[in-house]
């Protein structure tokens, strides 16, 4: 006699694998995020205090945090960075396929080098005009993303590991209201709910795809060749584009 499969038996297991997946890049990115962007930032920041003019003391960055005040703006950069790496970890998790597996952490670094150095490096901006020396201020700017995106990679191969914590519990799990969080956050001091509906929205979506078949077509799709290679072009144009921007910049600030 065979058995009957109730159509909705494999939704629940496929659902808690994918979501554990995404806590673990979640946790990798935010782990990354706060020590080497949020931590490491702050004491880049020291660095070029010390080595500018003292008449900086007390200015506003470009991002408005004061140089040489530690203050609740710190704290405040630090739930940032740890959120935005938490969703690095994400885009990391998205993409890991696309990089050879044993260069995907030099990989994702240079592509966090350049997309992260060229969203940060500005030439009138005041962390790069100001600020001495130049060279040692873009070097930073341009390492500290570097670093947390390989970081990100190291940590995120770690945590998916089959035998990793992250995939055999589930207390990882309220790791993925970090992104909830942020557009709370955001929204708090933007004085309304910003794109919290939206999230919310696609957050159910994701939720149904992953739990239908649907969800595991498109995740067969994701893993096939064709759409590898699109993902890899995707990734070597967002390089070069942010590349070609960086060199532009760094030029006009040199």
């Amino acid at each position: 006699m065979r058995s009957v499969v109730a159509p909705g038996s494999r939704m629940f297991p496929s659902l808690l694998t994918a979501s554990r997946r995404a806590a673990a890049a979640l946790a990798a990115g935010a782990l990354a995020g706060f020590l080497v962007g949020g931590v490491g930032g702050r004491l880049g920041m020291l660095v070029l205090r010390l080595t500018s003019s003292p008449a900086l003391h007390g200015a506003k960055t470009d991002d408005g945090f004061t140089i040489g005040v530690v203050s609740g703006e710190t704290t405040f950069l630090l739930g940032v960075t740890t959120v935005l790496g938490a969703l690095g970890g994400l885009a990391y998790l998205i993409a890991r396929s696309w990089l050879p597996e044993r260069l995907r952490p030099w990989g994702w670094g240079l592509l966090g080098a350049l997309v992260g150095g060229s969203a940060i490096v500005r030439p009138d901006g005041i962390d790069f005009t100001l600020l001495d020396p130049l060279p040692l201020a873009l070097a930073m700017f341009v390492a500290i993303p570097a670093a947390g995106a390989a970081v990100t990679s190291l940590l995120a191969e770690r945590f998916l590991r089959p035998t990793s914590w992250f995939l055999r519990s589930s207390a990882a799990l309220p790791l993925l209201l970090l992104p909830t969080l942020f557009v709370l956050t955001l929204g708090l001091r933007s004085g309304g709910p910003l794109g919290l509906p939206a999230l919310l929205a696609l957050l159910a979506l994701a939720s149904f795809l992953l739990s239908t078949g649907v969800g595991r077509t498109i995740a067969r799709l994701w893993r096939s060749a064709p759409v590898a290679w699109l993902g890899r072009a995707a990734l070597l144009s967002a390089a070069i584009s942010a590349g070609v921007s960086l060199v532009r910049d760094a030029a006009a600030i040199l």
